[in-house]
């Protein structure tokens, strides 16, 4: 209720009392052997809601002085407080702006009295990090986990985090393990995990982390297939016997297999095996598909035991690739191989027409030594060794 309805119904509740004493001021007789005190009715109604008034307002005032102490501790905590938020705003702040050793003494500078030092520790100890000091960091952390025991895997991700940006990788792994004994598909443990193994080329944890990170859907699509395609080629790559070879393969998810980068490492492994066949049955179907230079070369790289299928196939791509120096340089090497020279050396000379390189030069050269053109063949080899000196 404003002021300003209390003293309108004061003054009508006043107008009132003073009508009705106009009108029958009547009175009231105190009697106190041996005093006899008669008083106006009105004089004892405004004596009663005076004497009210001023007892209300002593009690107030004792009450009040009472708990003054209580007030002026409370006050003086609300300041420190108010003090406490304005410093690790200011921190933060600091330390957005690289300003380390301000950021980390304002976060400092009231911790004790801030209503969540957690905070202030763990963006102190990203201050102390920037400049260099582990120690100190790593005493902010224990302190950020003293303030809340039950923040494990806040202080746990932010010091793995700090530790993997350092380098610090031992620790990092030894934190990040800590933290995965406590959340075991914490998503960003798992994120963290994923940076640590892929620094340390630890291939067999990534390979080991990768059917959870799917189900997580922790990356994109395309950052799955290529996290995915990137370990399964390194354990191509170590793996030794074509049974293992094959079999890590056939692990390999559907979408990772048709990866240009996994799938020149799994043909170069079949190649050095001499699975040839298998070589071009896939990228038959492959290149049919999916371009790719690198593959095309691999392609004809391999021998076939139908050779003639195998420079059949090749050539059903010049449809669409037939201004490919490197698929023309390929139809000419498969040729050769089928003895089939006037198709070869046009092949090769239309690559070379497309893009001069010092390989097909070479090829060019040792056909036309062998078809008894030796000052042609003198002359590619000229060509290709200048290509080289460039």
């Amino acid at each position: 209720m404003s002021w300003l309805v209390k003293v309108l119904l004061f003054v009508i509740a006043a107008v009132v009392l003073s009508l009705l004493a106009i009108e029958d001021t009547g009175y009231v007789l105190i009697s106190r052997s041996p005093w006899v005190i008669e008083l106006s009715l009105t004089f004892f109604v405004v004596m009663i809601a005076v004497s009210f008034i001023v007892l209300y307002a002593l009690l107030r005032f004792v009450v009040n002085t009472w708990h003054v102490g209580e007030r002026i501790r409370e006050w003086q905590s609300q300041r420190r407080q108010k003090l406490s938020r304005q410093s690790l705003n200011q921190g933060l702040l600091e330390l957005a702006q690289r300003n380390w050793k301000k950021s980390e003494k304002l976060l400092l500078k009231h911790v004790k009295d801030s209503d969540s030092p957690l905070l202030n520790y763990l963006a102190a100890a990203s201050a102390a990090q920037e400049l260099g000091e582990d120690s100190r960091r790593d005493d902010y952390l224990a302190l950020a986990h003293d303030s809340m025991p039950g923040a494990d895997i806040a202080v746990g991700l932010t010091q793995a985090d700090l530790q993997l940006r350092h380098g610090q990788l031992e620790q990092a792994l030894a934190t990040l393990m800590h933290c995965r004994t406590i959340a075991p598909k914490h998503p960003h443990v798992l994120k963290l995990l994923l940076k640590l193994y892929g620094e340390l080329q630890d291939w067999d944890k990534l390979y080991e982390l990768l059917p959870v990170v799917r189900k997580k859907k922790l990356l994109t699509d395309e950052e799955q297939i290529k996290l995915e395609s990137t370990v399964f080629a390194e354990l191509i790559k170590r793996t030794t016997s074509i049974d293992d070879i094959k079999k890590c393969w056939s692990q390999a998810p559907k979408a990772v297999r048709t990866n240009s980068v996994l799938l020149k490492q799994y043909l170069t492994k079949l190649l050095s095996h001499g699975d040839d066949d298998e070589i071009v049955e896939i990228l038959h179907k492959h290149l049919g598909k999916s371009w790719d230079n690198d593959l095309v070369q691999l392609y004809a790289q391999a021998q076939a035991t139908d050779k003639s299928k195998q420079l059949a196939w090749a050539e059903q791509w010049q449809d669409q690739h037939g201004d490919d120096h490197i698929l023309l340089d390929a139809l000419a090497r498969l040729a050769v191989r089928n003895e089939l020279w006037g198709k070869a050396r046009a092949w090769f000379e239309a690559s070379l027409g497309i893009k001069p390189t010092a390989t097909t030069y070479r090829a060019l050269g040792e056909l036309l030594e062998q078809l008894e053109e030796s000052a042609q063949a003198a002359d590619c080899y000229r060509k290709g060794l200048m290509l080289l000196e460039r």
